[in-house]
């Protein structure tokens, strides 16, 4: 299974019966976002990097689409990186566990890691600072300025 599949199955759980009212959750790891903010920048971004590379699809699903034609470009472990970390941030905006495998942890470790200081160049990511008795996953994702040590709503 490929980062981007891990990251599309990640991404598809913790949205499974998402209700309406549940879109206006904030979000509290993207301040200042609601769950429905988080699905628009994921599917527009997806929508994006298919019309760049002149693909063009009825069927609903984005995250098929992509990983048939593009899961071998480069961008697409970029993708997986969104949809990885915004599939933690919706589920625990729903109270969801959220709860990242060995697997995945290895790949946002490795990514964080090549990417070095251009990963905060932007400004999209900004590193938390925590405690070393704090677990793996809450130390991988203090990286990308997530913290898991907070409680779920």
């Amino acid at each position: 299974m490929t980062a981007y599949s891990r990251g599309a199955a990640l991404f598809r759980a913790a949205t499974a019966g998402l209700g309406a009212a549940e879109l206006l959750l904030p979000v509290p790891s993207c301040p200042g976002w609601t769950i429905s903010d988080v699905l628009t920048h994921v599917a527009d971004n997806h929508e994006a990097v298919l019309a760049a590379h002149g693909i063009v699809s009825d069927d609903a699903d984005l995250f098929a689409v992509y990983e048939e034609h593009l899961t071998r470009q480069p961008r697409a472990l970029l993708e997986a990186l969104e949809l990885t970390l915004h599939a933690w941030d919706i589920a625990r905006a729903r109270g969801m566990s959220a709860e990242l495998d060995d697997v995945t942890l290895d790949f946002l470790l490795a990514f964080a890691v090549d990417a070095g200081e251009q990963l905060y160049a932007d400004g999209a990511f900004e590193m938390m600072l925590v405690s070393t008795d704090v677990g793996r996953e809450a130390s991988v994702l203090a990286l990308y300025g997530r913290d898991a040590r907070t409680a779920e709503r």
